[in-house]
């Protein structure tokens, strides 16, 4: 009988306790639309500016925690592709992708639904499919996030997120240096997610 209630007291005991929203080992993978809006005037062509466009894709973040409140996270989304203008006109249009490395810092407690998050990582874009006589070069930089994850069970969640990424590139002409290109996005991402 004593063994009955210390087995019926420890099961109550745990059932009060706060389940872990978050724990070490934890994968998260999310899934959304994601924009790159370059910031205005990126490529100074003798004294006109020239403005590479924004683009809208999916994309998709994994997460793995380390221990409840740090994470690893990668970036990745399907190809970008990109308009330059100079005084209205297109000029060049290019692709890039922007895989992104991030260590993650959880603010709040592991069981709270509620789950802001800031990051810092680094970024590797590479372009392709640019016009035959113009090049960009590829480009590592600094990434700082932000974003909130709202728990809406033990599995699934909701998600935005966004990333100011240090992009600078070279415009290059027939293997000639043409002009420097400070893409520099602000990134947003709208998903969904689950933890497994």
């Amino acid at each position: 009988m004593k063994l009955l209630k210390t087995l019926l007291a420890s099961a109550v005991a745990v059932a009060a306790m706060p389940a872990l929203a978050y724990d070490a080992g934890d994968i998260i993978v999310k899934a959304g639309v994601v924009n790159v809006n370059p910031k205005e005037d990126n490529i100074d062509v003798g004294g006109a500016y020239a403005q590479i466009g924004d683009d809208t894709q999916l994309g998709v973040t994994a997460t793995y925690m380390v221990m409840p409140q740090v994470g690893v996270e990668v970036l990745a989304a399907t190809p970008f592709s990109h308009d330059v203008k100079l005084n209205g006109n297109k000029i060049a249009d290019t692709k890039h992708l922007p895989p992104t490395v991030s260590a993650q810092y959880y603010l709040l407690d592991p069981a709270s639904k509620l789950q802001p998050y800031v990051g810092l990582g680094v970024n590797h874009t590479f372009f392709f499919d640019e016009s035959d006589d113009l090049k960009l070069k590829k480009s590592w930089g600094l990434s700082y996030s932000a974003g909130l994850n709202y728990d809406i069970d033990d599995q699934f969640m909701a998600n935005v997120a966004v990333w100011k990424m240090d992009i600078d590139s070279e415009l290059s002409s027939n293997g000639n240096k043409v002009a420097d290109v400070e893409i520099d996005p602000l990134v947003f991402m709208v998903g969904a997610g689950m933890k497994f």
